[in-house]
């Protein structure tokens, strides 16, 4: 969202800028006014900046006696007499400096009968005007366009005009930047809100709602808004009724098939042998649909909001114990099981025994997949947090079989998903044991992630965040 803040924000501000600063340069460099525009001046060859501060100083001068006009001179930087020059009827300059040779060849021609007059000498331009003061004085103004220092005509432009409107244009760019600031974040807020309800929902969370975020407000942001809460409640309902659903079925599944279960029983007993090949089928098929419909019933459906965590588990201890009940599976491997750690313990807090659930399918599918002779790892490590109160706990569990496809470390985590199409049902599973792990670690506000090793096998890994001992 920030780059979006700065791109809305950095537009706006500098395609008006660009506007002030076209339009103040556009007026002062072509003396644009309400009766004047820019054609006349396009093809009027004798149009030059010393003859428009001829203009502007014949204007200022006409109100004043020369009294004043001698103080105003007095007052002005020197960057800017140096340009012009006044005369008075006695030919002494009011400021008593010496005149350019140019200006002395222009002043005789500058009478009453002709009063304005110009010379030119290279790229010298020289403007003259003759007039009286509101005391009857009669003086002389010239202008000219460059000085004996900087014979460069642009310098007058830049330093009479263009550095005069800085402060005018520095303010208006300010005043338009702080406009545009306010603009950017009324957009970019807004944005933003549905942008962090988006990533709840893709969290799983389908009770996030922004209406109230947007109170008051008429406009299409808004009326998004309202059409985003209506998709996130009919998305949130037809979630619910789905689990519901599997739930029921699930439920009603299970008294026929407990039925069938005691039914294959009584008949193994009272075969005599011939059907046996069939009744094991059947019970192996019977026991598959018994699992398939135990893991649907233990995949967790309630919200974080309505999950306690009411109890407080070790999980090196767990580990420990994980690894003593497996290991008669291992050695059948002649796989080896390592715990790594630095912890005495690891508090985390817990709901029932979710979280052994949890690590013992990870650990036996680490297992199942495994290359023969080889290890399996367990690494229980404490990772600090913002908070140093409340650490986290990682536990990584790395087998060295062959992986799975990169593309499939995601969705190795939904119900029913499995990596290997070509797999039976009794070496590949069902795909329901991550898919358990994940929304059990999720409503212990904990991350479950999975990922390919160098050297070749999976990794799995769960941060919880754990409580000090002192805590617990």
């Amino acid at each position: 969202m920030t780059r979006l803040y700065l791109k809305v924000f950095f537009t706006f501000w500098l395609i008006t800028a660009l506007i002030i600063v076209a339009t103040n340069v556009l007026v002062h460099w072509f003396d644009l006014a309400p009766d004047c525009n820019l054609n006349q001046y396009r093809y009027d060859k004798d149009y030059a900046p010393a003859r428009r501060l001829l203009f502007q100083m014949v204007g200022s001068a006409i109100n004043r006696n020369k009294e004043e006009l001698i103080d105003d001179m007095k007052a002005m930087p020197r960057w800017s007499t140096q340009y012009f020059y006044i005369v008075d009827d006695g030919g002494e300059e009011l400021l008593n400096r010496s005149l350019p040779e140019g200006v002395h060849e222009l002043l005789p021609e500058l009478t009453s009968i002709k009063p304005y007059g110009r010379h030119i000498e290279g790229h010298q331009k020289i403007y003259g005007r003759y007039m009286s003061l509101n005391d009857g004085e009669r003086i002389k103004v010239v202008t000219v366009s460059s000085t004996q220092d900087d014979p460069s005509e642009a310098d007058i432009m830049r330093q009479l005009f263009i550095s005069n409107i800085w402060p005018l244009m520095l303010v208006s760019i300010l005043i338009c930047g702080v406009a545009c600031f306010f603009l950017a974040r009324h957009f970019s807020r807004s944005v933003a809100t549905l942008q962090k309800a988006t990533k709840q929902i893709a969290n799983g969370d389908l009770s996030v709602r922004v209406s109230s975020h947007f109170a008051g407000r008429r406009d299409e942001i808004a009326a998004l808004g309202r059409d985003f809460d209506h998709m996130t409640e009919r998305l949130e309902k037809a979630m619910l009724e789905q689990k519901r659903l599997i739930k029921d079925v699930s439920h009603e599944l299970r008294s026929p098939l407990a039925r069938l279960q005691v039914a294959l029983g009584i008949a193994q007993q009272r075969s005599d042998g011939q059907v046996d090949k069939e009744l094991d089928r059947i019970k192996k098929a019977a026991d598959y649909l018994g699992d398939v419909i135990s893991d649907i019933l233990a995949l967790p459906v309630h919200d974080a909001g309505g999950w306690e965590l009411n109890d407080t588990l070790d999980l090196r201890a767990l580990l420990e114990t994980l690894m003593d009940n497996y290991r008669l599976e291992a050695e059948r491997k002649s796989v080896t099981l390592k715990l790594v750690t630095s912890l005495d313990e690891a508090l985390v807090a817990t709901h029932g025994n979710m979280l052994v659930g949890v690590f013992e399918n990870i650990l036996r599918n680490a297992l199942h997949y495994t290359y023969p002779s080889t290890t399996v790892r367990l690494v229980l490590e404490r990772h600090e947090t913002d908070t140093p109160e409340t650490p986290q706990y990682c536990v990584k569990i790395c087998d060295e079989g062959p992986g799975v496809p990169p593309e499939s470390l995601t969705d190795i985590f939904q119900p029913f998903y499995r990596t290997d199409e070509d797999r039976n049902r009794e070496s590949g599973g069902y795909g329901l044991g991550l898919a358990i792990a994940q929304r059990s670690v999720a409503l212990h506000q904990g991350t479950i992630e999975a990922w390919n090793r160098q050297g070749g096998g999976l990794c799995v890994e769960v941060c919880l965040p754990g409580e000090d001992k002192e805590e617990a």
